[in-house]
Order: C-alpha cells, then sequence, then structure tokens
C-alpha cells in the first residue's frame, strides 16, 4: 500500500473546509478556526501488530498511547485541551487491563492539562486503541512547510527505542512529552513535524512537502537512545539503522532560524535536543545523509522501509541491515 496515494484518493473524495489552515501532508494535526478561535484536532489508531506498543507494562502503554496521541497537536504548538478515546479492550482481562491501562493516560493527560471528555469502548482478541486530541493555539500554528532559505535541523531527546520495541518483543520503549519544550522555543522554530514512523520517514516526509529544498543529515549528531547503544553493543547491530526504521519515535524534528540558534540553546533544557543537520534550499534538492561530518554526502536511497509492507520480521530486518550498509558503510 502506498500511504500517500491512498490519502490523496480519500481526501479527494471530500470538499475541504474553507476554514481549515493546513494544506494536505502539511501538519501533524489538522488546524482549523472556528469564529475567531484557531484550534488543532488529531486523531490515530494503535495495534500492538503494527504499532510495536508493547503491552509488558500495561499502565507504561497508557502513558505511550496518550503520547503518541498529543504528539501530533505538540509539533503544531497547540497547547492539548481535550480528549477523546476508543477503548478496545482484551476480553481475557479487560477490567484490570482498562485500570492500569487508565492510570497511564490520565498521567500524561494531566501533565499537559488536558481533559477527557468521553469516548467508547469494545472487546476483543487483542488490545486496539483510538485517541482524538483537540488543542488551542497561544501563538501561530507550526507546519511542516517553510519559506525560509535556511534552517538548522534539531531533533528532541533520543531515537532508536521505538524501533527496538518493533523489533525485540522484550522491550517496551517510554515516549516523552514535548509538550513543555515546545511552550518554551516555538518563537524561534520554522517548521515542526513528530518522529511518528521514525526518523529517516520524517525527514522525507519533510522533503515531499517543501520540494526545492535539501536536507543534509549526520547520522553520528543524532543521539540514540542509551538501550539501544547497548543492544547495538551486544548483538553487533549498526545503530545507524535504528535511525532508519519505521518504528514510532515519538520525538520532534525542527528547523531552526540560524539567526535565531543562540536563543533557541538557551531555552533548552541541557541533553534536550541536538543539531543533526541542515535544512536548506537547493538546485539538488532531496535527503542526503553522512555517517559523520568529516564523511561523504551520499543521497537517500529511495526504499521503503516498513514492517507492514514486509513478507516478515526477517525481511524487514535484513532490508534496514542492507540500506545502512550502503549509505553509511
Amino acid at each position: 500500500m502506498d500511504e500517500f496515494k491512498t490519502i490523496r484518493a480519500i481526501a479527494g473524495a471530500f470538499e475541504r473546509s474553507p476554514v481549515q489552515q493546513n494544506a494536505l501532508f502539511e501538519s501533524d494535526a489538522e488546524v482549523f478556526t472556528i469564529g475567531s478561535t484557531r484550534l488543532a484536532i488529531t486523531t490515530d489508531e494503535f495495534c500492538e501488530e503494527e504499532d510495536g506498543f508493547r503491552s509488558t507494562n500495561i499502565e507504561q502503554l497508557g502513558w505511550n498511547l496518550a503520547v503518541a496521541t498529543l504528539s501530533d497537536l505538540i509539533a503544531t504548538g497547540a497547547d492539548p485541551a481535550f480528549f477523546l478515546h476508543v477503548l478496545g479492550l482484551p476480553e481475557a482481562d479487560s477490567g484490570s487491563f482498562s485500570h492500569e491501562l487508565m492510570q497511564g493516560v490520565s498521567s500524561a493527560l494531566k501533565q499537559t492539562s488536558c481533559y477527557l471528555l468521553g469516548g467508547d469502548t469494545s472487546c476483543g482478541e487483542h488490545w486496539r486503541y483510538v485517541g482524538t486530541a483537540i488543542g488551542t493555539f497561544a501563538g501561530e500554528p507550526l507546519f511542516r512547510t517553510t519559506k525560509a532559505d535556511r534552517l538548522l535541523l534539531y531533533t528532541t531527546g533520543s531515537f532508536g527505542d521505538g524501533n527496538l520495541s518493533a523489533l525485540n518483543a522484550a522491550y517496551q520503549a517510554k515516549f516523552e512529552l514535548r509538550h513543555d519544550f515546545m511552550r518554551r522555543t516555538r518563537p524561534y522554530l520554522g517548521f515542526g513535524m513528530d518522529s511518528s514512523d521514525g526518523l529517516r520517514n520524517t525527514l522525507v516526509t519533510l522533503c515531499m512537502v517543501n520540494p526545492g529544498y535539501k536536507i543534509t543529515a549526520t547520522a553520528d549528531k543524532v543521539s540514540v537512545h542509551p538501550d539501544v547503544a547497548a543492544f547495538c553493543k551486544s548483538s553487533g547491530m549498526p545503530p545507524q539503522g535504528f535511525l532508519l526504521g519505521s518504528g514510532g519515535e515519538y520525538e520532534l524534528v525542527i528547523g531552526v532560524h540560524p539567526d535565531q540558534q543562540k536563543a533557541f540553546e538557551q531555552a533548552c533544557q541541557p541533553g534536550e535536543v541536538a543539531c543533526i543537520g541542515s535544512f536548506e534550499k537547493s538546485d539538488q534538492p532531496g535527503l542526503f545523509w553522512q555517517k559523520t561530518s568529516e564523511d561523504a554526502v551520499r543521497p537517500d536511497i529511495a526504499m521503503q522501509i516498513d514492517p507492514r509492507f514486509e513478507k516478515d520480521r526477517e525481511a524487514y530486518v535484513n532490508e534496514i541491515l542492507e540500506i545502512t550498509r550502503r549509505l553509511f558503510g
């Protein structure tokens, strides 16, 4: 399945609202106005089979599901306000599962002053979850697109743990809320997107919605999660491979105005962000990689790395390893 093609076909069947402010694929959340009030809304479905969200710790799973839903609002600079969800409970243990899951969801909502309005419940063989979040804006929304000639490419947090969860059934990542970070740094940002499809796919999408721009990303500048570094050391897998997988990381990829770099970094906490490259207008647009800042710059390999479209998990891992070898040696 070509996800972008499918979404275009679906969107083409409907008239677009005149009060919607973002174009298709231009924003993590849909931005629109009601009267004089500007709002953002997002909805997403999750399950263990497709998303690799482990349920070893049910309360932590609830936290992750809420963070993953809210992350789309946060990427636009919106302040979460209201939340709805559809909770599909496993029939074998619905009562205990629901109680523990809601503890995690509630904890994430409290940290963002977001309130649950309601939703729906059902039962089935496995859990499923649909989260919907609504937010408001104190300032201008942040889109994935920009008109700036050049921006510095930054990421929050560390990467790889979301992909490690998808790869290793014994591992469960815990995602970070970036709401406070966005409130502190929004004035210095030229674009924003969350990495719900992994770092590489996020960068590819940014190139798609910003034609005529070149992204140069330095792999060794990306902060790798300590658990991923330990796994790579014991397994012999290259850490760069975890930057290419499509597992959700739910960190932010942001563009910082160069003349605002000092003020931006002063607004950040120690170790909160890493500058991983550049984003600039170019007559050679697209995504380019280098292993270190001293290595040659190589164009991204136009291949779809997604476990949903591989015949099995082994084929998915082998695809990542092959592309990692070709890009980084």
